[in-house]
């Protein structure tokens, strides 16, 4: 399989177990792990693609938003990580915290559907508009090329916990 094969399946794999177990138990925190580097970026870009970029900040792949810099970092996409550094520092300067987010949301019933602005108001409007204009300059293509690059260098560690044989 091709790296960008190998990207793919793991994009789909990471949300089954035992895959998807990583996140449960916290070693999505191993940044040592390819698997778990890996996951953070195809979280971070699947998120932010579905929800866009407020509402990656506030939801569970949000709470992995620090491990999720260090991962970018790791896999070679250093712009995209200093590009993200930037916007978790607009949102913690504007109290728009993963925990601050998620306060607001308590009061939903479960599996409720609601837009941010609606959630939240206007109180966090100039931090979102900042994060906004900061996350239209992430390269995601270029991203996910400098992730397809890390597949290839643990190539056998992602057919490992893909369950795929090397031969």
């Amino acid at each position: 399989m091709t790296p960008a094969d190998l990207l793919t399946a793991l994009s789909i794999k990471i949300y089954e177990p035992p895959l998807s177990e990583m996140r449960e138990d916290c070693r999505i925190y191993g940044l040592s792990d390819p698997v778990a580097v890996l996951m953070l970026v195809i979280d971070f870009e699947t998120e932010v693609s579905m929800s866009g970029i407020n509402n990656f900040l506030g939801n569970s792949s949000g709470q992995y938003a620090h491990e999720t810099v260090v991962a970018l970092q790791t896999i070679g996409a250093q712009t995209q990580a200093i590009l993200l550094q930037k916007i978790l520092i607009v949102a913690a300067n504007a109290g728009m915290t993963h925990d601050a987010i998620q306060a607001d949301r308590s009061g939903l019933e479960e599996f409720s559907i609601t837009s941010f602005q609606k959630l939240h108001g206007d109180k966090w409007d100039a931090a979102s508009h900042e994060i906004q204009e900061i996350e239209a300059v992430i390269d995601y293509t270029e991203m996910m090329s400098c992730a397809e690059s890390y597949v290839e260098r643990y190539s056998a560690q992602i057919h490992q916990a893909l369950g795929i044989s090397l031969d």
